[in-house]
């Protein structure tokens, strides 16, 4: 699966799933009664669509569940994918459609991804892939400046080990407004005057004898000065399929089969 933006490592390599005849999977989040996603994979292993749920935060937000993204997956006659779509339904029932494009270098290896939002012409992000060692950098310009630019580092060539970067972002300022006499204070966002954040998030990875991954500790620096340190916990069903991940939000996992 082209799982590479993930950084908690969420998924499994794609040889887990081709392996085991995995037809569905169904995430939680929270609990295991809070419905997040459901991934459909063909008979070969492949993920073809993902619908996405809205968040739910009790028993009554969870009833009125909606579906947020349907995202639908091609593939070349090489069965590697190629292209995204992603249907995006909004609370005002508007739907837009975004696209990412995925391009491979002469020996095979993803070597690109483009990610377009609606009918823009330009890609909104670029994500670029280095291998010896495995590493992914995403670049989001505006015209020449650069304002978001995050790579990941990876352990065993999939799971994320680091993930770093800088962004910018418009400064929030206050303003006046004077009208018939009264004084009203605002606040609003200066495009003309940025401030530059820095992330640093580093991911210690432990994995067992078979080689799955059972525990993350994680260290993460954001807005350039702000710490938040947390340790994720993984479990496994007898079939070697993840079952929760535990720490943070939790996440369960359960499964549907081919016949």
């Amino acid at each position: 699966m082209p799982v590479y933006g993930q950084v908690e490592n969420r998924w499994q390599p794609d040889s887990v799933y081709i392996n085991r005849n995995i037809k569905k999977i169904f995430v939680y989040l929270n609990s295991p009664k809070d419905l997040s996603e459901v991934v459909e994979c063909d008979k070969d292993g492949n993920k073809v669509r993902v619908v996405k749920y809205s968040a739910s935060y009790n028993r009554k937000t969870r009833r009125s569940k909606t579906v947020e993204q349907i995202s639908h997956y091609l593939y070349d006659s090489l069965k590697r994918p190629t292209q995204v779509i992603d249907t995006i339904f909004h609370f005002s029932n508007s739907v837009s459609v975004n696209n990412t494009y995925l391009s491979y270098n002469s020996s095979g290896l993803l070597a690109s991804s483009k990610y377009y939002k609606g009918s823009f012409q330009k890609p909104y992000s670029v994500t670029n892939y280095y291998y010896s060692p495995f590493k992914s950098t995403t670049v989001r310009t505006n015209d020449s400046l650069t304002f978001y630019q995050k790579s990941k580092e990876y352990d065993r060539d999939f799971y994320v080990k680091r993930f770093y970067g800088f962004y910018l972002e418009q400064k929030l300022k206050s303003g006046l407004a004077i009208h018939e006499g009264d004084t009203t204070r605002f606040q609003f966002s200066d495009y003309s005057d940025l401030q530059r954040f820095e992330d640093d998030k580093i991911i210690e990875n432990k994995f067992d004898a078979a080689g799955r991954l059972i525990s993350s500790d994680i260290r993460s620096v954001f807005m350039n000065d702000r710490v938040n340190e947390y340790k994720l916990v993984y479990s496994y069903d007898t079939n070697g399929l993840l079952k929760s991940i535990r720490g943070y939000i939790p996440k369960f996992y359960k499964y549907e089969f081919h016949e």
